[in-house]
């Protein structure tokens, strides 16, 4: 997957693109969402899970840290690095979501916002996709793959 820019000029086109990306995605996926406060990260997160079936309405996880979504193609992991300190980032536990799973966790989709402050931490083939802030409503969005760190 090279690298691409798209342009959109509302929330609902990108909750349209990200419900076509989710039909690419499966469990084991690890997906890196990078971009500032209000660049759309969230609101991609909302239409990926919507996508896999979830009917909650994906929320947020900046205190949470991480929110499990139960949905009929599998757990999504949807995992925050916001408001954690260098020191608790280390230690936050990140690599329990991905791959076979672990003993708690079953294997799922990962979805990680403020992805760049863990990016030593993703795994090879992360899909890595930059949200940035164009004006009020326009964003752009650009998406590789991790071949390796």
């Amino acid at each position: 997957m090279g690298s691409r820019i798209l342009v959109f000029n509302s929330p609902s086109d990108m909750e349209a693109w990200g419900t076509r990306f989710a039909r690419t995605l499966r469990a084991g996926d690890v997906v890196a969402l990078i971009g500032e406060l209000g660049s759309g990260k969230t609101t991609l997160v909302k239409s990926i899970a919507g996508a896999w079936g979830y009917k909650r309405g994906a929320t947020s996880p900046t205190f949470a840290l991480a929110n499990e979504y139960e949905t009929p193609r599998g757990m999504i992991y949807h995992i925050d690095m916001y408001r954690l300190l260098d020191k608790e980032l280390t230690a936050f536990p990140l690599e329990d979501y991905w791959g076979s799973g672990s003993a708690c966790r079953p294997a799922g989709l990962c979805l990680i916002e403020w992805a760049d402050r863990v990016r030593n931490r993703l795994p090879t083939g992360t899909i890595e996709i930059h949200l940035k802030i164009k004006d009020e409503t326009t964003r752009t969005l650009s998406v590789k793959k991790i071949l390796s760190h």
